[in-house]
């Protein structure tokens, strides 16, 4: 196995160039509240499409939801 990072606690195969977005359209995250977090720094949504993510890095998608 070439280069990998942590995706929410799980060995995940690095891509050269991916960033937080592609790595969200990957994996079909498309919930409407998620939080996001690179080496334990807060992603804005904002940036998602500017954000590389590099071999080794920790990734936390975390999809916020509500109940009752």
């Amino acid at each position: 196995m070439g280069p990998t990072i942590e995706l929410n606690n799980r060995v995940y195969p690095h891509r050269e160039g991916a960033t937080v977005s592609t790595l969200m359209a990957e994996n079909n995250y498309n919930f409407s509240f998620i939080l996001v977090r690179v080496n334990n720094i807060l992603i804005e949504e904002e940036a998602w499409s500017k954000t590389a993510i590099a071999a080794g890095d920790k990734v936390d998608i975390i999809h916020i939801f509500g109940g009752g």
